[in-house]
């Protein structure tokens, strides 16, 4: 008996579509200004047919970016920010706001011996069928189930004993962070768990300056921020406005901020 196609097709793993509430906005938004713009061609002499048919054109093109960003240009970010790392493969790692799994697994695969655990509130808005078990069934499809673990867990104060990581990792969670002191919260988090010599990686387009203050602020003299390669989507949609930033650092270690102190 011969097998069809369909029955030796691997599944593949499913990260979601990202801002689901935001796309399905601009969506409608986009079908009334186009329909609009056939609808009343001239209004108060002005020519709103053009008008609307290129404001709804443009926010359509917004939609179509974001969703490209979910399905293509968020793998992309991921590999880019998990080279950032230096891996020797039995690190201890923390995915903070890990949805439905992107950067946890990413990083798992890049494991021998090691653990990835990863916290999240699991927002229904922020994420399609944003929820821990999609993590799980993500994994096993990677074939990673054995190195990743998930846990509820809030980026303003981790359930985590201090210096228990050796990597931290974390992808669009600075700018949810609704205040300045939340943020500053999230970066001293950070630092606290992570080990002396311990690694941090994250990625946002909004805040990363303020990121690598607070982390300077807690002890990790070594943060940084630099510009992550764009993608065309995103240039477009958003007319060059955004820049995608990751701020990366090391925590010293014990015996060089002995010597500091000295």
């Amino acid at each position: 008996m011969h097998r069809s196609n369909a029955d030796n097709m691997k599944p593949e793993s499913n990260y979601g579509i990202d801002s689901p509430y935001i796309i399905s906005g601009e969506l409608i938004a986009a079908a009334v200004l186009i329909a609009a713009g056939f609808a009343f061609p001239h209004l108060l002499g002005l020519p709103v047919r053009w008008i609307g048919l290129a404001v709804g054109l443009f926010v359509l093109s917004s939609a179509a970016g974001m969703f490209h960003y979910s399905k293509v240009g968020k793998l992309r970010i991921r590999e880019e920010l998990l080279n950032s790392i230096r891996w020797t493969g039995n690190e201890t790692v923390l995915d903070i706001g890990c949805g439905r799994g992107l950067l946890l697994i990413g990083a798992a695969r890049r494991l021998t011996t090691g653990k990835a655990i990863g916290v999240d509130v699991w927002l229904p808005k922020a994420l399609t069928g944003n929820l821990p078990q999609a993590v799980l069934e993500n994994a096993a499809i990677e074939g990673v189930a054995d190195r990743i673990e998930v846990k509820e867990g809030d980026a303003r104060k981790l359930p985590f004993p201090d210096e228990s990581f050796d990597v931290v990792v974390s992808n669009f969670v600075l700018h949810e962070m609704q205040t300045t002191p939340e943020r500053k919260q999230m970066a001293q988090e950070i630092a606290r768990v992570l080990k002396p010599g311990g690694q941090v990686a994250l990625v946002d387009f909004i805040f990363t300056e303020q990121c690598v203050h607070d982390l300077v602020e807690s002890g990790i003299q070594s943060a940084a921020r630099i510009r992550m390669n764009a993608f065309w989507t995103t240039a477009i949609t958003s007319l060059g406005m955004v820049r995608l930033y990751k701020v990366i650092a090391t925590k010293p270690e014990l015996h060089l901020l002995d010597h500091n102190l000295s």
